[in-house]
C-alpha cells in the first residue's frame, strides 16, 4: 500500500505540472509599424541572460525554428513543464515522437531497469484552444539523481502559420511555467514529509525576439 501510496502521490505532482504549470515572463510585443509585405519564414533572437531562457538551436532553418528549453548551470532539477502562447501567425510543430516536445535526454524518462517495451514515457505536449503549447518532461524515478539544469532539457518547433507581414515582431508569452526541483523526499520518508517536500517551484523562462520575414 506504501509504494502504490508514493506513486500515486508522484503521478498526481506529473500531471498537476501538465496540466497547470505556474510562473511566467512576457516575449516579444507587436510591432505595429512593420512594412506591409507579407512573410513566408520566421527569425529568432535569443534573450539575454544565463537563467532559463529558449534559445535556438543550431539545426533552425527559416522555416522550422527549434528553441530548445536551457536553464541555469549548477541547479538540479527532475522535470520541467510550461505553457506558450502564440498568435496565429506562429504554429507548433512536432518532433518524430509525434508531440509537440522534444526528448534531447537529460532527464531519465522511464522507471530505473525497466525492460518494458510499452511503458510510456514521462513527457507529454499538446496544443490547446486559442494556440496555447502545453508541454512537460519529467524523470520518473524518484531513486535516480536529479539532472543539471544547465543544458537543453527540452525541445519545441516554431512554423509560420498564417501570414504575417515582413519584419513584424510576432509576441510569445510565456502564462505558466514550473520545475519539479532535486529534493521531492526519499521513498523512505514518512507521508507527511513527502507532503511538505513534493511541491512545484515557479520559474520564469526568457523569450527571445521572434520576427516574421
Amino acid at each position: 500500500m506504501r509504494i502504490r501510496t508514493l506513486s500515486l502521490l508522484f503521478y498526481g505532482l506529473v500531471l498537476a505540472l501538465s496540466l497547470a504549470c505556474g510562473g511566467g515572463h512576457t516575449g516579444a510585443v507587436a510591432d505595429e509599424t512593420a512594412p506591409t509585405a507579407m512573410a513566408e519564414g520566421l527569425s529568432y533572437k535569443d534573450p539575454a541572460g544565463n537563467g532559463w531562457r529558449l534559445v535556438k538551436d543550431a539545426s533552425s532553418t527559416n522555416v522550422r525554428i527549434v528553441l530548445n528549453l536551457v536553464g541555469p548551470s549548477g541547479f538540479k532539477t527532475r522535470g520541467v513543464g510550461f505553457n506558450l502562447q502564440a498568435p496565429t501567425t506562429v504554429k507548433f510543430g512536432t518532433f518524430s515522437n509525434g508531440l509537440p516536445i522534444g526528448d534531447p535526454g537529460v532527464y531519465q524518462l522511464l522507471s530505473a531497469g525497466s525492460v518494458d517495451p510499452n511503458e510510456p514515457v514521462a513527457m507529454t505536449g499538446g496544443v490547446k484552444e486559442g494556440n496555447l503549447l502545453t508541454v512537460g518532461i519529467y524523470q520518473k524515478d524518484r531513486g535516480q539523481s536529479a539532472k543539471d539544469s544547465g543544458r537543453t532539457l527540452c525541445q519545441i518547433v516554431l512554423l509560420p502559420g498564417d501570414r504575417a507581414r515582413s519584419g513584424a515582431q510576432l509576441p510569445l508569452t510565456i502564462p505558466k511555467a514550473k520545475v519539479i526541483p532535486e529534493d521531492i523526499g526519499a521513498v523512505t520518508d514518512e507521508l507527511w514529509l513527502l507532503d511538505k517536500k513534493m511541491k512545484m517551484a515557479d520559474i520564469t523562462i526568457a523569450i527571445g525576439t521572434l520576427t516574421a520575414r
